[in-house]
């Protein structure tokens, strides 16, 4: 009688105890962007401010943080856009046809998701160059959706195939061709895996520093990571704007992934047991 509330107890104190260590860095980061400069560095430190300002937030204002996020923003959502117009046909070819080289072509699916991405870096840059496209944003979409494609294609193609194959043969006996199935059937039953290809996506395009401080030089079309880490300084660290520029980069995504959470849980699980 004792052995399943003792259990559930405890099961509810590690996973309390796990989201405090992993939010709390977050949390200390949020209060102390709100703290005077001299009481950042303070030691003992104090968890809340003792004065709240915002000058660290007017401070990254003024140096044009907003141009920086709005650079994600657009790099983001183009990187979302390409990467779901091309993965949900990969997909679906991938999940519902019979073809010659299909298992090989699912091998270098998983083997190019494999490869680490620093590794990546002299022949993507060379491409770029040869293309013209070097210090653009667009550079950094291509980039992006090819090595987030991967990812989106197996994810789709794994969710399509918990979704049952008798109501694309209803499609197909009203006279439905295999594209007209796919956007008017098989996408509106698609949202769970489609949210969750796109966090993936949006998580590494939001915070990709090493790729976007390669291909990227101007001020114009730097993004958000690149503006941060111009924070960070050469004799020393300005801690109160480059908290306050963190927080800028992390509450959207907090906030993104709080509203969608339910649905990243089906699509990452949707194709998990057939049926």
């Amino acid at each position: 009688m004792l052995a399943r509330p003792v259990r559930r107890l405890l099961d509810v104190g590690v996973s309390a105890l796990i989201v405090t260590v992993a939010l709390f860095p977050i949390l200390w980061g949020f209060l102390s962007s709100f703290k005077p400069s001299a009481e950042i560095v303070s030691f003992p430190p104090r968890l809340f401010p003792s004065t709240i300002t915002f000058e660290h937030y007017r401070a990254i204002y003024d140096t044009g943080i907003l141009h920086y996020l709005l650079n994600s923003f657009l790099v983001s959502a183009g990187t979302i856009a390409l990467c779901l117009a091309c993965g949900t046909i990969g997909a679906y070819a991938l999940a519902r046809f019979s073809f010659r080289g299909k298992t090989l072509v699912t091998l270098v699916i998983i083997m190019v998701m494999s490869i680490p991405i620093p590794s990546l870096l002299i022949p993507t840059f060379t491409w770029i160059s040869d293309l013209g496209l070097i210090n653009t944003r667009l550079a950094l979409v291509l980039v992006y959706t090819a090595y987030q494609l991967p990812f989106v294609i197996w994810i789709l193609a794994t969710y399509y195939q918990s979704l049952p194959e008798e109501l694309e043969w209803s499609a197909a006996i009203d006279g439905y061709g295999k594209l007209a199935t796919l956007w008017k059937i098989v996408l509106p039953l698609s949202w769970p895996g489609m949210v969750a290809a796109t966090l993936f996506v949006i998580t590494f395009a939001w915070n990709d520093f090493v790729v976007a401080v390669v291909l990227l030089s101007s001020e114009e079309t730097r993004t958000l990571p690149i503006g941060i880490y111009n924070y960070l300084g050469f004799y020393g660290r300005d801690w109160g704007p480059l908290l306050a520029a963190a927080m800028v980069s992390i509450v959207p995504l907090l906030a993104i992934f709080l509203v969608l959470q339910r649905y990243f849980v089906a699509g990452m699980t949707g194709g998990s047991v057939k049926g």
